[in-house]
């Protein structure tokens, strides 16, 4: 089994603040509207990924403080990270050609981990070990920390309008609801980086879609509307 790096979520980020001020030479503060005013601590953000920029420019921006569920191979050894930015991010997602993606992922492998825990990620996976991103993710919850994640489908690559959400989050608020019996707060949120714009929706909970009998891909995919909306009715237009 590889050895995982330790994956602890604080709420405060002392290194990672030095770092954000130099990121944020590079990226700068886009347009933030949130139309349901401020954000509480305890909450699901829903985002699209916007490649490699949404997570940083969240991290950067977002007028709240949060965790953010990444692909566990990323938290994982070196030869982990690299044969998944190779084959997966580079090729699968970003269309780059090979020699390109092996250069990239050969020096990114290196300096992720540094970045993913800055970042606050919790590993996130597709198998039976799910249960235990969900275990960690009510923790951060519990400490008022959010949850960002990215549920778009983007095994054919980023796309500006979202085709599909997978539901893991929607397991996330079940879980929560089931375990502490409160409906956490779930929100879209849309950021183009041509626009320089980021969209923040107004919040539902699981129990208005459980009500409405809807099962857990249905209510991912009206989620995955929203975040669509925000793009088409608060960004293009």
């Amino acid at each position: 089994m590889s050895k995982h790096i330790k994956n602890e979520i604080p709420k405060k980020q002392p290194v990672w603040g030095g770092v954000a001020k130099v990121l944020k030479l590079f990226f700068k503060k886009p347009q933030i509207v949130s139309l349901s005013g401020e954000l509480p601590d305890k909450a699901i953000y829903v985002a699209n990924h916007a490649a490699m920029f949404g997570p940083v420019m969240y991290n950067l921006y977002l007028p709240a403080k949060f965790a953010q569920w990444g692909a566990w191979p990323m938290l994982g050894s070196w030869k982990q990270r690299y044969r998944y930015l190779k084959d997966v991010y580079f090729v699968q997602k970003r269309h780059k050609n090979k020699f390109v993606a092996t250069v990239l992922a050969f020096f990114e492998a290196g300096f992720a981990p540094f970045f993913y825990k800055g970042l606050r990620v919790i590993a996130s996976y597709n198998d039976q070990r799910f249960i235990a991103t969900l275990r960690k993710s009510m923790r951060v919850l519990d400490s008022d920390l959010g949850i960002i994640i990215f549920p778009e489908d983007s095994n054919e690559g980023y796309n500006e309008h979202l085709s599909s959400f997978f539901a893991g989050f929607v397991e996330l608020a079940k879980f929560y609801r089931r375990k502490n019996g409160e409906d956490i707060p779930i929100y879209p949120v849309y950021y183009h980086p041509e626009y320089k714009k980021i969209v923040i929706g107004f919040p539902s909970f699981y129990t208005d879609y459980e009500q409405r009998g809807l099962n857990r891909q249905q209510i991912a995919q009206e989620f995955c509307d929203q975040v669509n909306s925000l793009f088409e009715e608060h960004i293009k237009e």
